[in-house]
């Protein structure tokens, strides 16, 4: 594959059955969740996040739960969500949150007790890449608050939110999953906003913590690389043009992932790594390999 990045990114763990918009067989309307069915985005008000809770809602979902800081925008979405909707009892509900404050976390917690009484995934989406050219800059010209605001609201955000939905989820007899949204830049050292890379690759590790953390209680936590989505406005396309470049999947092809991969509990993929890119038959013939050599983890090369 000439011109293709090297396998360590995980950009073609698949390859060459790769994709940058949902196969007709991953539709969501063409999958089918169990009953009851609720999730929560944190971080669902916009772009990939509202994409996929339009995906679940089209899959059957019975609840879904949206958090964004942007109360237009989340109104929006919760109409195009209802009209995505094919359980008869569906119930979307939006709630202001900003995730790099952690008292949200507790909020989200109540509300979707209050509401569902119960949790079969949490999608953990929500994320920032700061606009400040100097993010993109070499480490002496970097502006500490763009290491500090990512780290806060990209891990910190993430971990405190798992931590409040904890009980939630441990307690339903659904999915009982954990969706942490990560990037293929978490891989990368100095290309491209370092702050952002360090950050994504704390949620890639957090993934294996809580997955190994919470095993015997059956739950189970992916970390998700969306594709590349030109979702950022555009001062990271002035700063990052290869990236801008490089943007060219479809901001739905995460949501239909996602519904396939939580649809089922998928025990082999616990605590790993996984892109939506990949084609998931592909995926599904490499499994005996990715439990016995333990792939798709965050490992020292020695």
């Amino acid at each position: 594959m000439a011109g293709a990045p090297p396998p360590w990114t995980g950009l073609t763990f698949t390859y060459p059955k790769l994709h940058s918009s949902a196969p007709a067989a991953l539709a969501p309307s063409s999958q089918k969740l169990p009953t009851p069915f609720v999730v929560a985005i944190v971080g669902g008000s916009r772009n990939i996040g509202a994409e996929s809770a339009k995906a679940f809602a089209a899959a059957g979902a019975t609840g879904i739960l949206i958090t964004g800081t942007n109360e237009g925008a989340l109104g929006e979405t919760k109409a195009n969500v209802e009209a995505a909707g094919t359980a008869s009892d569906l119930k979307v509900v939006t709630l202001k949150a900003d995730a790099g404050d952690t008292a949200s976390a507790q909020l989200i917690a109540d509300a979707v007790e209050s509401t569902y009484g119960r949790l079969d995934v949490l999608v953990n989406n929500a994320a920032t890449l700061s606009v400040d050219a100097s993010a993109f800059a070499k480490p002496h010209d970097i502006n500490i608050d763009n290491i500090e605001k990512t780290m806060q609201v990209n891990y910190v955000g993430k971990f405190s939110t798992a931590k409040a939905l904890l009980p939630l989820l441990l307690k339903t007899d659904g999915a009982k999953t954990i969706v942490n949204i990560t990037s293929a830049m978490s891989h990368f050292g100095a290309m491209g906003a370092i702050g952002y890379n360090i950050s994504e690759l704390a949620v890639n590790r957090l993934t294996e913590a809580l997955a190994q953390a919470y095993a015997a209680d059956g739950l189970l936590v992916h970390c998700v690389h969306p594709g590349i989505v030109a979702t950022m406005p555009p001062p990271i396309g002035m700063e990052a043009p290869e990236a801008r470049a490089m943007a060219t999947d479809d901001v739905a092809l995460c949501g239909a992932f996602l519904v396939w991969l939580v649809k089922e509990k998928r025990d082999w993929l616990n605590g790993r790594y996984v892109s939506a890119n990949w084609d998931v038959d592909e995926l599904e013939s490499k499994k005996e390999a990715i439990v016995g050599e333990d792939k798709l983890k965050m490992r020292m090369v020695v």
